[in-house]
């Protein structure tokens, strides 16, 4: 049977499949997963830009678009690439698994909040911080560990998240401000919606180059 290249290989992106590659193995070794996607992802995003313009689309009628571009055979490694144009805003959520996120384009606005470990009162804004190009952030896996990100700068931010899960698929939480509760719910990604596959499979990533 003939095997269809992922869109990463197809357009030539070597260095996409080689950072999965790296994060993978990163995973797989179980050490300080996280500070280790950390400096990977730093060194990446220095050089590296979305060479297929599908997974730049916006997402009709959503907040932002969100691309799934990897998940590992256990999901317990996804890649996704976020777009935020001006005025776009995430809800106020959390996501049970590590995270490592960085700006590839225009600068993001992200505020963490103070919350319940039991979520039985609302999430209390405790800081906020610029993302600009070149910083690298972490997310927490706790239940309470709930933040919010905005385009803050520019037309648009482009940006790249690693979790330690299939962060589309999973159920989460997120603060409804308007009924002043929490409610469960399911990203999913913008790649259903749009009829695109995912940007490197995991075959791909196995394959040597």
């Amino acid at each position: 049977m003939s095997h269809t290249l992922s869109p990463a290989l197809s357009c030539g992106d070597q260095a996409f499949r080689d950072f999965a590659a790296a994060c993978q193995a990163a995973v797989d070794a179980d050490g300080d997963v996280q500070g280790e996607i950390a400096r990977l992802t730093g060194d990446f995003a220095a050089s590296w830009r979305m060479p297929d313009l599908r997974y730049m689309q916006l997402q009709p009628d959503a907040d932002y678009a969100s691309y799934l571009l990897y998940l590992s055979p256990a999901s317990d490694l996804s890649i996704v690439l976020d777009i935020f144009m001006a005025g776009q805003a995430a809800v106020t959520h959390n996501h049970l698994s590590w995270g490592v996120f960085t700006c590839l384009e225009g600068t993001e606005l992200e505020r963490y909040y103070d919350a319940p470990a039991d979520l039985s009162s609302a999430p209390v804004e405790k800081g906020s911080r610029l993302r600009p190009p070149g910083i690298v952030t972490l997310a927490a896996p706790e239940i309470n560990a709930f933040h919010q990100v905005e385009c803050a700068e520019g037309d648009r931010s482009v940006s790249l998240h690693l979790y330690g899960s299939d962060i589309g698929r999973i159920e989460r939480h997120q603060w409804d401000g308007t009924e002043g509760r929490y409610r469960s719910f399911v990203g999913g990604y913008s790649n259903d919606v749009l009829g695109l596959p995912v940007y490197l499979s995991t075959a791909d990533v196995a394959a040597r180059p």
